[in-house]
């Protein structure tokens, strides 16, 4: 970017407002919408979006709209628009719609920094919004910023479907968020990715805040800690952290299955935990396991995360879907008829993130057509989607497999044989059991002659952790769970 440019965050603001103004809002949000300013010079301005089909279709369709901005300063300017990860970016709050904006120096790198950026000014009394690392402005200036509560609006409760796979869930956030320290501490939320664990804590966030504006909350990610952290360590600056983190009235941390294999990291965050529970202060914490199945964090850690509530988000039923459906359509302005709703809910079970971005695209290739949406619209839409229904799967299905595969008796696999040829295939069968059915590891366990559910865990654990490293052998494990799904073993 030459000198004489404006800052990025300013050119940022001036592109979307320009977009705004060129095309409908329907288009805008649904193309637009996590578009970003990356890199500015002369003679080419660079966009980035989060979805390879938004990516196409801006680069189909909206080429000659980003040329018209991006010179609109007089500078003859190319565009390039290109992919970035999944990061939480939503710009439409930059334009004055309801929406969450980021900064543009806010994405996973920048926050990986955060404990080394200076600020230049901390006042008292700052409130729950913007909490300061430290209370003096002398020492460490690492240390020296303000850590901001960065929550997405669309995340409250009124816009959380509740369904029976999630009621325990909701209910219990919203207990917590109506009486902080006093209901249910630690919040133990878990779940498989997309699934609206995130959703459930940034709501609480929202409502505390609301109720309390004085409220200390801090709302972060496990990996966010676990940098600081480490930032701190270098910068010499512990006790900074510790005040941030041991001062609040709420510490809401999301992933906190990313403390397995720190040590150094489970120490800090098992003397902050003791800290804030001594004091009443409130403790909510989201994984994508129970507290028994994060591997190699210690025991300690996992006692105390079950000392309040836990509470497990599932694969939301068809009904669940269904409403997320509808809703979701709604907020994007359509109404969507009986035939479609049930078709999406039908075509992808698994994610609710998943459903989601299927909605935006049935929604959004409707916008861009001019098409009214129906099942035909719908179908076409999401032909290239992939189907990810969870299939439910037996105990007897599984063992049926295994034993024919490895050719060895249902006997010897639920027995107590402990030679190789019999304890890897029995692994691989506890394995299947937990990722293709709704069995605990207690369950799992009694399966094959009351084991203790820590031997489960193990196998568990053993498996997935070879299936990164063996190639081959994640192939095979592929293909079992293919033939066991499509119950081609028989």
């Amino acid at each position: 970017m030459t000198s004489d440019q404006p800052p990025r965050a300013d050119m940022q603001q001036t592109v979307l407002s320009q977009l705004l103004a060129r095309v409908r809002r329907e288009q805008f949000e649904t193309w637009f919408r996590s578009l970003r300013l990356g890199r500015v010079d002369d003679r080419e301005m660079e966009f980035s979006v989060t979805s390879q089909f938004v990516r196409d279709w801006i680069q189909k369709n909206h080429l000659p709209t980003l040329r018209d901005v991006a010179g609109s300063d007089g500078r003859l300017r190319s565009v390039a628009v290109s992919l970035r990860p999944e990061d939480g970016w939503d710009s439409l709050a930059i334009v004055g719609l309801d929406a969450t904006v980021r900064p543009a120096n806010s994405g996973p790198s920048a926050r990986a920094n955060a404990a080394s950026q200076a600020s230049a000014n901390l006042q008292p009394g700052v409130g729950a919004n913007e909490m300061p690392l430290r209370s003096d402005a002398a020492g460490n200036p690492a240390m020296e910023r303000r850590h901001p509560l960065v929550l997405n609006p669309h995340y409250a409760f009124d816009k959380f479907v509740v369904g029976p796979c999630n009621r325990l869930a909701h209910a219990s956030a919203l207990a917590v968020a109506e009486n902080p320290g006093g209901a249910y501490n630690p919040l133990f939320i878990h779940g498989n990715v997309g699934l609206g664990k995130s959703h459930l804590l940034q709501a609480i966030c929202h409502t505390i805040t609301k109720r309390n504006p004085a409220a200390r909350v801090l709302y972060l990610s496990c990996e966010d800690f676990t940098n600081t952290f480490i930032n701190a360590i270098q910068a010499g600056a512990l006790d900074e952290f510790r005040n941030l983190h041991r001062r609040v009235d709420v510490l809401v941390i999301d992933d906190v299955q990313f403390l397995a294999n720190k040590d150094k990291t489970q120490e800090e965050f098992f003397h902050t935990f003791n800290s804030l529970y001594n004091l009443q202060k409130q403790i909510v914490l989201s994984s994508d396991r129970s507290p028994v199945e994060i591997p190699t964090i210690e025991e300690r850690l996992v006692s105390r995360f079950k000392w309040g509530l836990v509470a497990e988000i599932e694969s939301p039923c068809f009904e669940t879907r269904v409403a997320i459906v509808r809703r979701k359509a709604k907020s994007r302005g359509s109404e969507l008829a009986d035939d479609v709703s049930c078709y999406i809910a039908e075509r992808v079970t698994a994610n609710i993130r998943e459903l989601e971005g299927a909605v935006t695209k049935v929604v959004g290739v409707a916008a861009i057509t001019g098409r009214p949406i129906t099942l035909e619209l719908a179908s076409e839409a999401l032909r290239g989607v992939a189907v990810t229904r969870l299939t439910q799967v037996s105990t007897d299905e599984v063992v049926e497999l295994i034993t024919a595969e490895f050719a060895i008796s249902a006997r010897d696999l639920t027995g107590k044989s402990r030679t190789q040829a019999i304890s890897l295939p029995r692994q691989i069968a506890m394995y299947l059991l937990r990722e293709h059915t709704e069995l605990s590891l207690e369950d799992i366990g009694r399966v094959f002659g009351n084991r203790d559910h820590t031997t489960v865990l193990y196998a568990v654990t053993k498996i997935r952790d070879r299936s990164v490293s063996d190639r081959l052998f994640r192939e095979m494990l592929e293909s079992l769970a293919t033939r066991l799904v499509g119950r081609n073993f028989r």
